[in-house]
């Protein structure tokens, strides 16, 4: 027999109408439960990327730069929502197994004369940022999704310092030119290169 869920009878609520109240209801609820965790989730990766770029980009310590706004976790009714991120020094080139880091392959490289690269190799290794977030919210009401507890989500991101070695930064302005110089000067050979290297004014 085919129910006909709107039709009235005698001016009430068909049976059927009233017992898919409270399962219209849970879905409501649940829908609203995953759609927040759904939301925490995307708002701790974006705190978690500005926070990180902030520390990597800031001349202030790290530990004060790793911050961003997050009024998003604020802002919702029946919600309690928080975040934080803490941000650390992450080798850049651990990673690597095809090719060698790149100051150990100039190493490397220089192996014939190592003085060459006196003035220009980076002794301290080359870092990234990382910053790892956790954020968590728990829904207020009603009290069945509250006993829940609190759902927690958690985020990383990986951002290089904007840090470069060009020739306007110490001490690659000079870079190789008083090594090669000094070694010149040590047997007259200079004198095939008058105008050639700037370190003869020192």
């Amino acid at each position: 027999m085919r129910i006909d869920l709107i039709r009235r009878r005698r001016g009430s609520l068909s049976l059927e109408a009233v017992m898919i109240v409270p399962f219209a209801i849970v879905v409501m609820l649940t829908a609203r439960y995953i759609v927040e965790g759904m939301l925490t989730r995307q708002e701790v990766a974006v705190f978690t990327r500005a926070s990180t770029v902030s520390a990597a980009s800031s001349t202030l310590p790290r530990i004060v730069a790793c911050d961003a706004d997050r009024t998003p976790f604020g802002a919702k009714p029946g919600v309690s929502a928080s975040a934080s991120v803490s941000c650390s020094s992450y080798r850049a080139e651990q990673g690597l197994k095809r090719e060698k880091p790149f100051f150990r392959a100039l190493r490397d490289g220089a192996r014939p004369w190592p003085q060459i690269l006196r003035d220009v190799d980076r002794k301290e290794p080359v870092n990234d940022v990382k910053g790892s977030g956790s954020g968590r919210f728990l829904l207020s009401q009603p009290d069945f999704l509250r006993k829940q507890g609190a759902v927690t989500s958690r985020q990383t991101y990986l951002t290089p310092e904007p840090e470069f070695w060009d020739h306007g930064t110490k001490p690659y302005t000079a870079a190789h030119d008083p090594v090669i110089w000094q070694a010149l000067r040590q047997r007259n050979t200079y004198k095939l290169f008058p105008n050639v290297f700037p370190s003869r004014y020192n």
